[in-house]
């Protein structure tokens, strides 16, 4: 290669930025709802239904999520977004100028990211399956913000995912069905009360609803609506539940999945039958009536607390049952 291919080869790479700097700057004049139509058009997209793509393009949502993210971090914290899409949030929350890594599975949009994201040195886009991602391993040493549009079908997955990173996480602005937030948010006795209900009693300090978003702020609509929620994790569950052992912890989520396993049976029933305790009626009734919790109860009817009463207990009889039998 001669010195002037070099310099050729330079100057191609050169215009292409140029080129790519000013059809960004064309894009992001434009309103949101007409630069997704253009990238649409412009990129030959489908949006992929079984990747649940629904693309926001509702203005007053978007600044109500990137306001919430910006009030609750410092200017040194990492924003980690969950499903860029076609960058509705990515494009605002790079604005803020804080250090965004932004998400997303799908290989067609990465191209319409990039070109979105090419004025902001401060945003990252990362082509990757955020499920086979450890984010408690993200830019080690920083503060994380969490946001995104969380794609239905891994909605609970991926809740389960940002709860557990609550000791390096301040907050969580996530969109999630209208329904899914109900449960996040129910309390024992509530119909909406469940498995995904207890666990963020534990993981969370509080669930606030931020706005609630309807299918006609997406493109295409869905055919639910939705709920934008402000989630607050707990920066150490194990000590707001009492200074739990890893090991204690451990029981009180096997308690909690057996219990929920088969909703319409007895607490005493569902603990009974599930093969992975193991439990013997004797040593589960001495747990009962050590911790005061009725096993005549149904799984939606116990709030945390008493979960952390039952397992604390059972641990404490299976410890002296294992002293007695060792040698």
């Amino acid at each position: 290669m001669t010195p002037s291919d070099d310099n050729r080869g330079g100057s191609d790479s050169r215009h292409r930025r140029e080129a790519d700097l000013e059809a960004a700057t064309q894009l992001l004049d434009m309103p949101l709802a007409a630069r997704t139509r253009a990238l649409l058009a412009r990129y030959d997209l489908r949006p992929r239904k079984s990747l649940s793509q629904n693309f926001l393009v509702d203005q007053a949502a978007v600044d109500a999520i990137v306001s919430t993210a910006t009030e609750y971090t410092d200017p040194d914290s990492v924003i980690v977004e969950i499903g860029a899409g076609l960058g509705a949030l990515t494009v605002p929350l790079a604005r803020t100028g804080r250090r965004l890594i932004a998400y997303e599975t799908d290989p067609m949009l990465i191209r319409p990211l990039r070109l979105l994201t090419a004025p902001f040195s401060d945003a990252t886009i990362m082509h990757r399956d955020i499920t086979e991602e450890d984010l408690a391993t993200v830019t080690p040493g920083h503060r994380l913000a969490v946001v995104g549009n969380l794609p239905y079908h891994l909605s609970g997955l991926l809740l389960r995912r940002i709860m557990e990173i609550g000791h390096r996480c301040d907050v969580a602005i996530v969109t999630v069905q209208a329904e899914v937030g109900q449960r996040l948010r129910a309390s024992a006795g509530d119909s909406q009360y469940g498995l995904l209900s207890v666990f963020a009693r534990y993981y969370l300090e509080s669930v606030e609803p931020l706005r609630r978003i309807g299918p006609g702020a997406f493109l295409p609509p869905p055919q639910v609506s939705s709920m934008a929620l402000t989630l607050h994790p707990r920066h150490d569950p194990a000590a707001d539940a009492g200074n739990l052992a890893a090991s204690q912890e451990c029981l009180l989520f096997d308690l909690i999945r057996a219990a929920f396993g088969h909703r319409r049976k007895t607490l005493r029933r569902s603990l009974l039958t599930n093969e992975h305790l193991g439990l013997s009626r004797d040593i589960l009734e001495e747990a009962l009536s050590i911790s005061a919790v009725d096993g005549s109860l149904r799984a939606e009817q116990l709030d945390l607390h008493l979960f952390v009463q039952l397992a604390r207990a059972l641990y404490d009889i299976c410890e002296i049952h294992q002293d007695e039998v060792s040698p």
